[in-house]
């Protein structure tokens, strides 16, 4: 934590001679900062597995979508204010949401609202994302219909790249996990659901997802009506249950 490190020196170099340092801490960062510590945290943020964006000691966009993802995971306010206290969140090792059958695959947390990159069984990122808000609205039929993502366990079957139009608004290189929805970049990608029931991630975020996503690729969906344990089976518990030899 060379940034880090050099904020506390220069916090205590400033102070006048005879003056006691009391434990300083770096201040909270939100949207707006900069500096060493930002730096410092983009680089955190990165090596913990989230996405902050090539560290630049600017708080934007990028780096606010990996905060809200790190509070979204550990169940935090989603503020988008990094506090003093948070520095010890990324000290953790990133627990992911347990085994599965396949090795390669992408989770998605709809309580949580988080996307779970998992390769080899191990999580290699954590994205923030915004899915449907539950609100009515109108189909491409014209019907009244009610926003909701899908969830149990789908497959990518066919995937366009850069922006594309549909009737609900705009898809920015858009995976198709079962008819017409979709992960995909969006230039709104609020901390709640609000979509119409396609999973939305950042632009940044997506450019990223895309060299990982295959078509075939499995993909899960929980956490408001299905629960994992209900789509994935407990693959400790089974062997366990196997017949002995």
């Amino acid at each position: 934590m060379p940034h880090l490190v050099a904020f506390i020196l220069t916090a205590a170099l400033a102070l006048t001679p005879g003056e006691q340092v009391a434990n300083p801490q770096p201040p909270d960062l939100k949207p707006g900062s900069s500096g060493a510590t930002v730096f410092e945290l983009q680089h955190r943020l990165e090596e913990a597995g989230f996405s902050p964006g090539r560290p630049d000691g600017i708080f934007g966009r990028q780096t606010l979508a990996a905060v809200y993802a790190m509070q979204k995971l550990y169940d935090l306010e989603r503020t988008g204010i990094f506090r003093t206290e948070d520095w010890a969140l990324l000290e953790r090792e990133i627990q992911g949401p347990g085994p599965a059958p396949e090795a390669d695959r992408i989770e998605i947390d709809l309580r949580r609202q988080v996307l779970y990159l998992i390769e080899a069984q191990a999580v290699t990122g954590v994205f923030p994302v915004s899915s449907a808000n539950g609100e009515p609205y109108r189909n491409a039929a014209g019907r009244l219909a009610y926003a909701e993502t899908p969830e149990g366990r789908f497959e990518f079957g066919r995937a366009r790249t850069g922006w594309w139009e549909s009737y609900l608004g705009f898809l920015y290189s858009p995976f198709y996990f079962y008819g017409g929805y979709a992960i995909h970049g969006s230039g709104s990608v609020p901390p709640f659901p609000a979509s119409h029931g396609c999973v939305r991630v950042e632009i940044e975020d997506m450019d990223f997802l895309r060299t990982k996503f295959e078509i075939g690729m499995p993909v899960y969906l929980y956490g408001e009506d299905v629960s994992r344990s209900e789509l994935i089976p407990d693959l400790v518990l089974l062997a366990r249950q196997a017949p002995q030899p």
